[in-house]
């Protein structure tokens, strides 16, 4: 199956694979079951944190992990809902952006005013969304570094596309006032700037494949910019929660090879009040199976273990999870 044939399936789809989730209090619900589930903080309904959210569940029902024997999904808002929950106790995991992760362990960024929360853990990770820059047909970027001095859409002040945009340029060295113009359009207007020439590149965001980069590579002749210098590695290993990714071949019609680039994860994180007993049997489930993991949907099929035991973690690997990859010799 290519990859732009996943589009097809909709959250009705994954209710009818991953079945129970709930929007209450968490702990209302488990007064009515009699036992406490395994709740997983997920994210918006339609994202693909909330599907791979289900998938966990499944392969934890399966393996009877949690006091009640039972894991519920719960949709949220967003990862920052997430790591709130988990801070909270309302939930025992969470599927979060690596970034936010990490921001919230060190009290960085929007979690200065609450604080640190040093009792977060990582369990596995999950998918990446890699930063994808489209180039104008008469483009003569060649390298990250040729976007000083060009007409680039950053995308929306406050969007994942906006903050992903800064990280390239701040990884390349390239301040706002190096570029000749940065506009601030949404995708679908971006598109129609590049293939009007009025713009000479666009930072787009998200799980590949997206519908405004094969519109674009089919409308105008749009090329992908390769995303691999030594700026952009040394911007890696100063930021963890940041890393290498590819958009493949098959991600796009007319594309003839992978293009390297970079992104951030999701992550299954929890806290150390997770028992590590319960946390290893989690991870041999999930990790120690993903055979299991890609059946459950198509969009999974592309989950490697060595990734998910060592890329994008952002915060200490919880105990149960240490000694599993251990025994396995992961990553």
């Amino acid at each position: 199956m290519r990859r732009r044939d996943v589009l097809g399936w909709g959250v009705s789809a994954m209710l009818v694979v991953f079945g129970t989730t709930f929007s209450g209090a968490p702990k209302a619900l488990a007064a009515e079951a009699g036992d406490a589930p395994l709740v997983v903080a997920s994210g918006e309904i339609n994202g693909t944190a909330y599907l791979e959210a289900g998938a966990v569940c499944r392969l934890a029902d399966r393996a009877a992990i949690g006091p009640g024997g039972r894991c519920l999904v719960q949709p949220t808002a967003g990862s920052a809902v997430d790591v709130a929950l988990l801070h909270s106790g309302a939930a025992q995991l969470a599927v979060v952006q690596s970034r936010t992760l990490a921001e919230a362990f060190a009290g960085q960024g929007p979690f200065a005013a609450t604080g640190a929360m040093p009792e977060l853990r990582a369990l596995f990770s999950l998918h990446g969304e890699p930063v994808t820059v489209l180039l104008a047909a008469n483009s003569k970027i060649r390298h990250p570094a040729d976007l000083k001095g060009k007409r680039l859409n950053l995308g929306k002040p406050g969007s994942y596309q906006r903050s992903m945009a800064d990280a390239l340029l701040s990884a390349e060295g390239i301040r706002m006032e190096d570029l000749t113009s940065s506009l601030e359009m949404d995708p679908p207007r971006m598109v129609k700037a590049l293939c009007d020439g009025q713009i000479d590149a666009a930072v787009i965001t998200g799980l590949a494949p997206l519908a405004d980069v094969q519109t674009a590579l089919d409308d105008c002749g749009a090329s992908l910019l390769p995303l691999r210098d030594a700026a952009i590695d040394a911007f890696l290993k100063r930021h963890p929660a940041y890393v290498p990714l590819t958009i493949r071949a098959d991600d796009y019609q007319g594309l003839d090879a992978d293009v390297p680039s970079f992104g951030l994860k999701a992550v299954l994180a929890t806290t150390t009040r997770l028992p590590e007993a319960e946390a290893y049997r989690l991870v041999k489930a999930v990790v120690g199976d993903t055979a299991a993991l890609r059946s459950l949907h198509p969009l999974l099929q592309r989950l490697d273990r060595k990734d998910m035991a060592g890329q994008g973690l952002a915060v200490p690997l919880h105990d149960g999870a240490l000694r599993y990859y251990k025994e396995k010799g992961l990553p």
